[in-house]
Order: C-alpha cells, then sequence, then structure tokens
C-alpha cells in the first residue's frame, strides 16, 4: 500500500524534482512545481516523506494560506510502514492504491490521490486479506461549503476489505467498502473482519436493540479477476452500489435504478515495450447517496467550496475516491511505454464520452428516477472529451530530465448548474453544455536529482 524497497540494512535516500509549465486547466496558466522526497529503511521498518511545492492552482486560496506567498504547500507522503512475516502494516497521509493496477481502478481512484490511510495485509500462501482505514472529512470548516447544510460538516471516513485467492495464473478477489458519516475513524468498521455490508446490517438495522446504531452508511461491494501469464496481465474489476434482483426474481416487477460500474484492461509485453488496453464505465447516479446525508462515494462530502471569496467547483478527478471519471460515462485509453534512442517514452490517447455526473447530489436534484430506471448516456447532449499524452524522460547519472505534455479538446463540456428550488440540495449538477469547446494543453520541463546515500 505505500511505496519503497525494504531493506535488511538501514539506507538512506531523498529527492529533488523540479520543473516549469505552462497549462490551461489552472488558475495560474505559468507555473513552477518543486517536489523534495526522502526514505529510511531498515530491516522491516521503512518510513517515506514528500512535499510539494507548487504555483499551479486550482482554488484561490493556496495550501499554507498565504504564509509561503504565491506558493501552495502540499503533504503527498508522510508514512511508515512495517513488515512482520505474513502480516505488513502502514500509516500516514499517502498516495492510496486499489487492488488492481489501472488508470480505471474502480474502488480507489487510479489517480491515486494522496489521503490519510492505515491498515494492514495479511499473505500467507493462495490467500490474502487487506483491511484499509481511509480518513475523509474532519472537522470541517463552517463556512466552506455554500450549501449551508449541517450534514455536509459530518466527519467521513471508509474502511476497504479485500478477500483474494491466487489459482494458477488467476488472483481472483472481492473488495467491499464501508463509507461512513460522523466519525473520521470507526474502529468496530475497521476492526471486525467480517464483510462490511454483514456489519452495517448489525449496527444499523437493530432498532430497539441495545447498542443500535442511527445515521445511514453506503456499502459498496465489487469483485475482479486477474490473470498474468508470460508476457500478458489482464483484468476485470465491477463495482456494485445498487443491483436490482427484482429483474430475475419477479420478472415483471419494478426495478430501481441499477448502480453500477465496470474496468477491463490488458497490459501486454511486446518485443518493444508494454502496451496498455482499457476500457470503463460507469451508469447514472453511481456513487452517490440516496439522501441528503452526504455518504457519496467522493473524497469530500460536497462538489463546491468557498475559496478566497468565489464558489469553485471541485474538478470531477479530484473529488472521485474510486472511478476516476465518475458516474455516466464510458471511457477507453490506448497507451505504450518503452525506450526509444536512449529516451524512456510513455505515450497514450484517451476518449472519454460522459453525460451529467452529480458526485454529492443524490438523483440530479430530484429527477424522476422511479421512472427512468437504470441510465446511461442518454443525455440529449454529451461530452466528449479527447486527450493526447506524452512523457519522456534522459537519465544520466543520478539526474535525470524529462518533459511532459498533455494535449486534446473537449466537446461540449460539463458544466455546475444549480437548482434555484428551495427543496433543492442545491449542489451542482455537471452538465454537457451543447458548443461549449475548447482545447486542453499542459506541458511542463524540468530534472530529477536522486542522491542515493547507501547503506549505513
Amino acid at each position: 500500500m505505500c511505496g519503497g524497497v525494504l531493506s535488511s540494512l538501514p539506507a538512506l535516500g531523498a529527492s529533488l524534482e523540479s520543473s516549469v509549465g505552462y497549462t490551461t486547466e489552472a488558475i495560474n496558466s505559468f507555473f513552477i512545481d518543486e517536489t523534495i522526497d526522502a526514505y529510511h529503511t531498515q530491516d522491516s521498518l521503512s518510513i517515506f516523506w514528500e512535499i510539494d511545492v507548487t504555483t499551479k492552482r486550482i482554488y484561490p486560496v493556496q495550501y499554507g494560506g498565504g504564509n509561503y506567498g504565491d506558493l501552495s504547500v502540499d503533504i503527498k507522503n508522510a508514512s511508515v510502514a512495517y513488515a512482520i512475516g505474513p502480516l505488513s502494516f502502514y500509516l500516514g497521509k499517502m498516495p492510496v492504491k486499489d487492488e488492481i493496477d489501472s488508470p480505471y481502478s474502480l474502488f480507489l481512484s487510479g489517480a491515486s490521490p494522496s489521503l490519510m490511510t492505515g491498515g494492514y495485509r495479511f499473505t500467507y500462501h493462495a490467500f490474502s486479506f487487506s483491511d484499509q482505514w481511509i480518513g475523509l472529512d474532519q472537522n470541517i470548516q463552517r463556512d466552506l461549503y455554500p450549501t449551508m447544510l449541517d450534514g455536509m460538516y459530518a466527519d467521513r471516513g471508509m474502511v476497504l476489505k479485500t478477500y483474494a485467492f491466487n489459482i494458477g495464473a488467476f488472483r481472483l478477489g472481492y473488495q467491499d467498502v464501508i463509507l461512513f458519516t460522523g466519525n473520521y475513524f470507526d474502529i468496530d468498521l475497521f476492526g471486525i473482519v467480517a464483510p462490511s455490508i454483514l456489519v452495517q446490517d448489525i449496527l444499523t438495522s437493530a432498532a430497539g436493540m441495545p447498542g443500535a446504531r442511527s445515521g445511514n452508511m453506503n456499502s459498496v461491494m465489487g469483485f475482479f479477476a486477474e490473470f498474468k501469464k508470460g508476457r500478458v496481465d489482464a483484468y476485470a474489476q465491477l463495482l456494485i452500489d445498487d443491483f436490482n434482483m427484482q429483474r430475475f426474481l419477479h420478472l415483471w416487477s419494478y426495478e430501481n435504478p441499477d448502480k453500477i460500474a465496470w474496468s477491463l484492461g490488458s497490459k501486454i509485453d511486446l518485443s518493444r515495450g508494454k502496451l496498455g488496453l482499457y476500457f470503463a464505465g460507469a451508469t447514472r447516479y453511481a456513487f452517490e447517496s440516496v439522501s441528503d446525508e452526504f455518504y457519496s462515494y467522493t473524497i469530500h462530502a460536497g462538489s463546491a467550496i468557498h475559496s478566497g471569496g468565489e464558489i469553485v467547483e471541485i474538478p470531477i478527478e479530484n473529488q472521485m475516491l474510486g472511478y476516476v471519471h465518475g458516474e455516466n460515462n464510458i471511457a477507453f485509453m490506448v497507451n505504450w511505454a518503452g525506450l526509444i534512442s536512449q529516451l524512456n517514452t510513455k505515450t497514450g490517447i484517451e476518449c472519454v464520452i460522459s453525460g451529467s455526473k452529480a458526485p454529492t447530489n443524490p438523483w440530479h436534484n430530484g429527477e424522476p428516477w422511479a421512472e427512468l430506471g437504470t441510465q446511461l448516456l442518454n443525455d440529449q447532449v454529451l461530452e466528449v472529451k479527447l486527450l493526447l499524452d506524452l512523457d519522456l524522460s534522459y537519465t544520466w547519472k543520478r539526474l535525470t530530465f524529462f518533459m511532459r505534455a498533455k494535449g486534446g479538446y473537449v466537446f461540449n463540456e460539463l458544466n455546475p448548474v444549480y437548482s434555484s428550488a428551495d427543496d433543492s440540495l442545491k449542489e451542482p449538477v455537471f452538465v454537457p453544455q451543447a458548443g461549449d469547446s475548447r482545447p486542453i494543453f499542459e506541458l511542463s520541463i524540468g530534472a530529477l536529482f536522486d542522491v542515493d546515500l547507501g547503506f549505513y
């Protein structure tokens, strides 16, 4: 769950990455990025930390509150890990990773957001079990969200459990999540190793019994299969937030909307480089809560904040705890990585087709979901986003020079729409706008200096 290599001998290392760039996707078009990281390993213990300093900002108010001038300072990784026999433990703020290594992983975003997390993994022969807590909102500033609803300031957290078996070339697994409000950490949900959907039912469905809990939780479950043999690594992953069994048990009865997401992918080692192929999607309403208790499967309770006197919407890819593109879309990606004339090269192309999204607004401000049933891309207007990226790097001794570029075009871009109805949740619904199209471009050039102090 956290990076780095454990060594039987104590080791110390650090690196400094510096770059300048231009982007169409931030407040400051021209920006400077600086990243400082360090690690210490000894026996089964490892400690990592990474600090990011940038002038590229999404929000008017920078991290650090102006104490560093125009710079935003953020901790990307400050964590400790320890392994003993079949058990490994970790705790800290770090990039979170799904069991499936994919840009379209479903339970934890392929964008690997840095979040406060802790947990353990047990591996014995063909069986493995992982129990991970992730902290979401805690002691939120009272005037942060423009909707001014009390539920948005509740502490939030989640627990993700994974049970997996290796069977020959296959790895089969079950994943389940419980996302809760009112607590940042819940020892019952983390400490009981039974599937969370069962723990939730026992804790919250026993009204009139001693110890019964109030409030609601979001239970999400799913499965994955991974195949590794020779030059091929392929996977399939399914996430189920709500699935209507009536279509099988009572063929002519009413069907609630299915809230599901899927991801398929493969990495193939070629004679020159590695080719990746990916396809994913999610139905409308997937990841959303069904009430105003703000337990949507998102990093933050709301999708817009007050920042520097403005209302600023949180970009979808920075808000999704799971599948990076959220609900109501299909996405395709092809990428390749390899060596070209001593240049480490990574390139890829992506197409994302999206309808309306409302990460924290149940049923999109009162849509007649009971009549519409399961939906996918049935909006009158759809957003189409095409992106091409290219990363080049060259290493000379301890110095690596790099160039990272991303370009493309978005047609009928998603824009936030707020309801004026008094009974509305007043959280934004991101709706494709016909004719609202623009180019996307970002370029950064820099260098990475790595200092490996070796063993000491």
